[in-house]
């Protein structure tokens, strides 16, 4: 028996079905029934129910138009028609407009209909224990995502909140490149570990004031390495490694570690290095004060097609226009010019 006391609608323009369909279920489920379509669709509209059971020949509304609302009202909802017909070509289009689970022909075997309506509700529980479970993995995923960061800014105190201003650089970036709403709020969240592998570089050479030499750049140059070491092999974390690779690359060839050029370096990365490169310039470093927004963006602009994918360039120049720029820095600790 399942534990939840789900809730049932059952919709025929037949009383004597209806009693039945009530009588069969109301021990185990809470079961709602109405003889009209024209209402069933108003009660969808008004409560949620777990599992609707319709009759498909109804004088006011046709049993797939009520199941085809239901499907954009509460797409989680279990559908089950009953037909007293076998016309396949209105069943199969039922099927396809309205999603439904199964349908169902009159006469049923109350036993075959039972079981249909028990097995639906187990497969509907266990899509929500999954749902429930895949957002608790992907909350643990972003508090290891928030750790790593906060212990990357410990090693580096000077950026202060520079991985948070990277993270919303590059999801507005990404939308103004036309990636999707998640996927480029993914691309920034993953930004936030471009620097990860600085827990392997010594403070020394971290907290430097002056230039650094030779041996002491080799070493930094690293970090992109050492990020990618860390970030290990799960999937989750597949755009964190291209970024965390090949932020350094520049679009010419000229960057590191491996020389990449051009769309050989993945988008993420490109975005990445306008958006890190952008903050740098406008933050308070120990070595330097902060430049104007104006004044960085028109240096990063002479080496579009040289450092930078000149096409994300163009699109930071977008975000000044919008002010977008702006507000991030206003939420992130950073003084606009």
């Amino acid at each position: 028996m399942l534990e939840k006391k789900y809730n049932i609608l059952c919709v025929d323009d037949e009383p004597d079905i209806v009693d039945t369909l009530r009588r069969a279920f109301r021990k185990d489920y809470e079961v709602v029934a109405t003889t009209s379509g024209l209402e069933g669709i108003e009660l969808i509209k008004t409560r949620p129910f777990d599992l609707i059971i319709c009759d498909q020949r109804m004088p006011d509304v046709t049993g797939d138009a009520v199941l085809k609302h239901a499907l954009e009202q509460q797409p989680d909802s279990i559908r089950i028609l009953l037909t007293g017909y076998s016309d396949m070509e209105s069943l199969v289009k039922c099927i396809n407009d309205s999603g439904i689970y199964k349908y169902i022909t009159k006469p049923w075997e109350p036993e075959m209909l039972r079981l249909t309506v028990v097995r639906a509700l187990e497969s509907l529980s266990l899509k929500r224990n999954l749902a429930i479970a895949s957002e608790s993995l992907k909350r643990g995923y972003l508090d290891v995502v928030t750790m790593l960061s906060v212990a990357c800014e410990g090693k580096d105190e000077a950026t202060g909140f520079h991985v948070r201003r990277v993270q919303h650089y590059t999801k507005e970036l990404a939308l103004e490149m036309g990636v999707a709403y998640e996927e480029a709020e993914h691309f920034g969240l993953m930004s936030i570990l471009h620097d990860i592998g600085k827990l392997y570089i010594p403070d020394t050479i971290l907290k430097n004031a002056t230039e650094l030499d030779n041996v002491e750049w080799g070493i930094m140059q690293r970090h992109s390495e050492y990020g990618v070491k860390i970030l290990g092999g799960n999937p989750f974390f597949a755009i964190a490694r291209e970024i965390a690779g090949a932020h350094h690359e520049k679009f010419d060839g000229s960057g590191y570690p491996k020389g990449l050029k051009g769309e050989e370096i993945p988008l993420s990365a490109r975005i990445v290095a306008v958006a890190d490169v952008f903050d740098a310039l406008t933050s308070r470093r120990p070595y330097k004060e902060p430049w104007f927004i104006e004044e960085a963006i028109s240096a990063m602009q002479s080496l579009a097609g040289t450092h930078f994918d000149p096409a994300v360039i163009s699109k930071l120049n977008v975000l000044m226009e919008k002010g977008i720029i702006q507000k991030i820095m206003q939420s992130y600790c950073v003084s606009t010019f």
